[in-house]
């Protein structure tokens, strides 16, 4: 239930992936150190960064850096700290917040020369003035006609009719308008996209006028999230902007919010990309 790796003080480099369910983990190391994130869901970042804490949603990654040097005898435990479900339940008890342990038990084995880069990658940033199009996509709670729940994306079923067919080589934004109370991952097949902004809006006006009122300014993505991305957290009550490029293919593919239990009540659409 609790596992823990006996490790060397030096840098290790670790990939990590939330592939819960549903639960949403916002990780942090009990010693108050920093992860130096290096990469997000689809590569790495164009620079290192230092976090104390890292938010995964089901089906995100990151890519970190973890410094055990000098930390001999130490056990650390990497804890989470988000609250099920996200973002308006509970937090975790003494049972759930405790993910592992990192035991610094070993010797070390060689000299530890390894240097954290200060530059990775180039991170070429889509134009919102070359786009093609502009979408609106809401995140609906609904019912069906025995009264079950339904989620949906863009209030359609998976069985309605295809209504995005993104031309191959252009780029797109997708306003992703939550109006439940859930916050979503909404994972996007084939492409890996940037997140412009999240902004929050009037969602009560939206549902009842169909009127798009923005209620504060637009919030640009945190740290963690300027890479390269798949998976989105869309939170309740605001926009989400994300812009992409599809291809390199053509055909059928999903977007889908990534909570298991969503996505099987009828959160997820097909899409298809045409030349």
């Amino acid at each position: 239930v609790w596992p823990y790796l006996n490790v060397e003080p030096r840098k290790y480099r670790f990939r990590l992936l939330n592939a819960a369910n549903s639960r949403f983990y916002l990780l942090k190391l009990d010693s108050g150190q920093l992860f130096y994130q290096i990469g997000t869901d689809s590569g790495l970042m164009e620079f290192p960064i230092g976090v104390p804490e890292i938010m995964l949603a089901p089906a995100e990654r990151a890519d970190v850096i973890v410094d055990f040097t000098n930390l001999e005898g130490r056990k650390i435990i990497l804890e989470n700290h988000a609250k099920a479900p996200f973002p308006g339940g509970k937090m975790p008890d003494q049972n759930t917040a405790a993910v592992m342990e990192f035991r610094v038990s070993l010797p070390l084995s060689s000299i530890d020369t390894s240097v954290i880069p200060s530059f990775l990658l180039p991170y070429p940033i889509f134009k919102e003035n070359s786009i093609s199009r502009t979408r609106y996509l809401t995140l609906d709670d609904n019912h069906d006609q025995y009264g079950r729940e339904l989620m949906l994306l863009d209030n359609k079923t998976w069985d309605d009719p295809i209504s995005e067919k993104p031309r191959l080589d252009t780029i797109e934004i997708w306003h992703l308008i939550n109006l439940t109370d859930d916050a979503h991952p909404i994972h996007i097949h084939l492409v890996d996209f940037q997140i412009l902004d999240r902004r929050p809006f009037d969602a009560e006006k939206f549902k009842k006028k169909k009127v798009l009122s923005y209620t504060g300014p637009s919030i640009p993505p945190e740290p963690q999230e300027r890479g390269w991305k798949d998976t989105v957290r869309a939170n309740p009550e605001q926009v989400t902007r994300i812009i992409m490029k599809f291809g390199p293919y053509t055909g059928l593919y999903v977007w889908h919010c990534h909570i298991l239990e969503h996505e099987d009540y009828e959160m997820m659409r097909p899409f298809i990309v045409i030349r």
